[in-house]
């Protein structure tokens, strides 16, 4: 296993054996550090979850998942740059497998616990949501460890390049957009929109506030991150705006607006009971 030495960005390029620009170490340590967002988020949650007594151990678990993923994504982000040759099993791409796996699991337990929240006195209903949910995850987690181990590659065939040529270009990270794995996980998170679609009505207005400010904030993120590889520093931005580091941001900030949802649903249901109750007396 390979990784970056971090205490070279003080050396003078180039380090040897490395074939790195110093554009592409500043923006994989931009995605380092804004990978800790997602754990700051994580452990904000779980503190706003305990001290409101929310017993919902769904949503725990899905800011773990989301918290280990900081950390695959960190192995991943560090592995050494010039270990990424296609048709081959390397640090990086192995690193990328983890962290794949790992968001792919945050998207499917995402979706899991908004069944359990809005099926919860329909257990048939939920379970079916649930085993197709699971073997649309399973799919794609099939897809990505073909990506790595049969093929030992991952092309980026949501891309301009391949719409535009037809060839897919490498996850090197010097590009925008998905390969088919990476594409599969977002592909996982679409039946949320089914979930709160057939449930939008059920909901407060605030309920329903929050929730379109998480779709549109995973929308924007989603956007940002097909459009620049995590290598890749814009130059519009006088070389100050690296958009994979912004995905990172975002997602931390959609984690802790979901947070927001669970707490503000929660006290609905508490004052309703109440309002309920006292109508009863």
């Amino acid at each position: 296993m390979n990784f970056i030495d971090w205490l070279s960005f003080k050396d003078i390029f180039p380090i040897p054996g490395v074939n790195t620009s110093l554009a592409e170490f500043c923006a994989q340590f931009a995605d380092v550090q804004t990978n800790w967002c997602y754990t700051i988020a994580g452990i904000i949650g779980i503190i706003i979850l305990l001290i409101k007594k929310n017993k919902k151990w769904y949503w725990y678990v899905f800011l773990l998942i989301y918290m280990v993923m900081s950390f695959s994504s960190v192995g991943m982000h560090t592995a050494n740059y010039g270990e990424f040759v296609r048709g081959q099993m390397t640090t990086k791409l192995f690193m990328s497998y983890i962290d794949m796996s790992l968001t792919e699991y945050v998207a499917w337990s995402g979706v899991c616990c908004f069944a359990f929240e809005f099926y919860e006195a329909n257990k048939k209903k939920r379970n079916i949501f649930l085993i197709a949910e699971t073997a649309l995850m399973l799919v794609v987690i099939g897809v990505l460890t073909f990506e790595v181990f049969a093929l030992h590659d991952r092309g980026l065939y949501i891309s301009k390049e391949f719409f535009t040529t037809g060839v897919a270009p490498a996850m090197d990270g010097k590009t925008g957009g998905l390969s088919l794995a990476e594409f599969g996980c977002f592909l996982t998170a679409v039946p949320i929109l089914y979930l709160l679609a057939a449930n939008f009505k059920s909901m407060t207005g605030n309920e329903k506030g929050l929730l379109i400010l998480v779709i549109a904030t995973f929308l924007v993120a989603f956007i940002d991150t097909s459009i620049w590889g995590d290598n890749e520093i814009a130059n519009f931005a006088l070389g100050n705006y690296q958009g994979h580091s912004v995905w990172h941001m975002l997602g931390a900030l959609a984690e802790l607006e979901v947070v927001f949802w669970v707490d503000q649903r929660e006290t609905n249901k508490r004052i309703k009971a109440m309002q309920e109750q006292a109508n009863a007396d």
